[in-house]
């Protein structure tokens, strides 16, 4: 189940994520995998259930995700890019990120923002806002220990793509930067150069495609509620497995932690993936094995999954001698890889008597669903 819960501190203002020990509300249903053809509409819906004894106000909106190699789930705004610098920035420090828009994205606007660490402070990106780069008013950017300013021009290189640059200026120092781009609609984001931060984006989004209602509501101690979405398919131009999540927000409420009273705000994520029936692509490959460590012996597996609909492998990683013999064998759990991405899986061997001294390989070998197994393997030595 994918829960996220916010806490913002009544006294010390901080806001951080926690893992609440009881639940306050549960969702009948936290993932759909919705199998459509183009064109089509169909609507769908899940239950909201109040098991606090108190009613509670709810908040229903989209959001884009991503999974990370470990397995991570991150929610963030949806049709939102977004940058991450886990440093420390001085004062003086300039740097420019630089981003294509791909066409079409004729009437799409952009609005941005930046986060801090510490000190946490934030604050509005100023400059053009419409990527059509007419009628953009330029806007101040406000006081605070970062100024933004972004500049849309037309690709040097892409035709009919517009670039855009964001020029940072830190005027105080600080620890750890979050900069998000959220676009009106959803539009192809290309990272040209990133600044040395961590770029995301989803490409492959559903969230302009699915309405919901209701989106706001109250719920009553023991009641339940049923919210409806519909999913309005394009009729062209989609192929593959495209994802997005609704997120079910609550009321706040108060806890102690550390000794002090927060406020937690329960959020929950039903996941929708969208296949195009009749353009799934099923395709993946093996990048690396290695061996972690000897003891236990522990082996990482990294999977591309270079198709367009998200897989499910599983596998299994046999351990050979130079005779041949096959020492060990190791199986791989189910994990799931999204369109595009990696993923890192690592296991362990679970016999009691390690290894004996000599020379080994390590064969992976990985069922994605397509027709033959992909694999790697990795030599390595027990003294």
């Amino acid at each position: 189940m994918q829960r996220t819960t916010i806490v913002t501190g009544l006294i010390i203002g901080v806001i951080i994520a926690v893992s609440l020990s009881a639940a306050a509300l549960q969702i009948s249903q936290i993932e759909f995998d919705l199998h459509l053809a183009a064109g089509s509409t169909t609507s769908y819906s899940f239950l909201v259930i109040n098991d606090e004894p108190r009613a509670q106000e709810i908040t229903v909106y989209l959001n884009d995700w991503v999974r990370s190699a470990q397995g991570k789930t991150d929610f963030f705004p949806l049709n939102d890019a977004l940058w991450l610098f886990p440093r420390q920035f001085a004062p003086g420090d300039v740097f420019t990120i630089t981003y294509r828009v791909l066409p079409p994205f004729t009437g799409v606007t952009v609005t941005g923002s930046y986060a801090t660490g510490s000190p946490t402070a934030s604050g509005k990106i100023a400059g053009s806002s419409t990527l059509s780069g007419t009628g953009s008013a330029a806007s101040v950017a406000a006081a605070g220990p970062v100024e933004i300013t972004r500049a849309i021009t037309p690709s040097p290189t892409v035709p009919g793509a517009q670039r855009v640059q964001l020029t940072v200026h830190v005027l105080k120092a600080v620890a750890g930067m979050r900069i998000d781009e959220v676009f009106s609609r959803h539009v192809a984001v290309e990272s040209v150069d990133a600044a040395g931060g961590q770029f995301t984006t989803v490409a492959r989004s559903d969230g302009d495609w699915i309405t919901v209602t209701p989106q706001k509501f109250t719920i009553d101690p023991g009641k339940r509620q049923q919210v409806s979405f519909t999913v309005h398919v394009p009729q062209t131009g989609v192929t593959g497995t495209y994802w997005g999540a609704i997120l079910i927000q609550g009321s706040p409420r108060e806890i102690q932690r550390q000794g002090t009273t927060v406020l937690a705000v329960e959020r929950f994520g039903v996941k929708v993936y969208v296949t195009i029936t009749g353009t799934e692509i099923k395709s993946g490959r093996v990048t690396d094995v290695r061996v972690a460590a000897l003891n236990p012996l522990t082996v990482t597996v990294t999977f591309e999954n270079t198709g367009n609909v998200q897989l499910r492998p599983t596998g299994s990683i046999a351990v050979i001698s130079q005779r041949g013999e096959t020492m060990r064998k190791i199986s791989i759990e189910q994990f799931p890889v999204l369109p595009g991405a990696t993923a890192v899986v690592t296991v362990k061997d679970t016999s009691a008597k390690p290894l004996p001294p000599g020379i080994y390989l390590a064969r992976a070998a990985i069922d994605y669903g397509g027709a033959t197994e992909v694999g790697g393997q990795r030599a390595f030595r027990v003294k």
